[in-house]
């Protein structure tokens, strides 16, 4: 659980702090990174840009190792520097399979100031689609982390690869031969 402070927990309860959607796409070329405001934001050494209209679906729960997606759309915002050229540019990153992040940012509604950041979607991009017509737009579909949990591992159980992590250690010693084995319990060998 993380402490807030007093006032923080005041604001939240009565529903006055500013809420405000960041988007943070760890692609393998760059970070791109976009949030709901009307200026750049700075958080941990990144800057977040105003990201024009960005709409995201309604971020659903999943259950053990159900994989849970959305379809987020980023449409361009010419006077925030969101272009269609700039959009276009993203299309040619290394996105598949990347880490993207949707949090929530929680604003002092009188002073301005940071309270809290709270992640509430943490997924994969899997396809980018480009929009065009009266306003250039992306189409991101993202995959759940859940999908991790269904990914075979590198590792087996054998003597070879118990030694690799602990040397000595021969707890997996028989394991390669005792369901091959047939054993003889009451009766004689044929």
């Amino acid at each position: 659980m993380r402490p807030l402070n007093a006032d923080t927990l005041t604001l939240l309860d009565a529903g006055r702090a500013v809420i405000r959607g960041m988007v943070r796409f760890d692609f393998g070329t760059g970070i791109y990174c976009f949030w709901k405001g009307s200026a750049p934001f700075e958080f941990e050494g990144r800057t977040y840009l105003p990201g024009g209209v960005i709409e995201v679906d309604d971020i659903q729960g999943s259950y053990g190792s159900e994989a849970v997606g959305l379809t987020m759309r980023l449409a361009e915002a010419p006077d925030d520097g969101l272009t269609p050229a700039v959009l276009a540019t993203i299309e040619q990153e290394d996105y598949h399979q990347r880490p993207v992040t949707i949090s929530d940012a929680y604003f002092h509604p009188d002073t301005n100031a940071l309270l809290l950041v709270e992640p509430v979607y943490r997924g994969l991009v899997d396809v980018i689609d480009h929009e065009s017509g009266e306003q250039s737009a992306l189409v991101i579909q993202c995959e759940g982390r859940a999908l991790d949990n269904v990914k075979p591992g590198f590792r087996v159980r054998s003597t070879a690869d118990q030694q690799s992590i602990w040397p000595g250690d021969r707890f997996y010693e028989h394991a390669e031969v005792s369901g091959k084995q047939e054993i003889f319990w009451g009766r004689d060998k044929p």
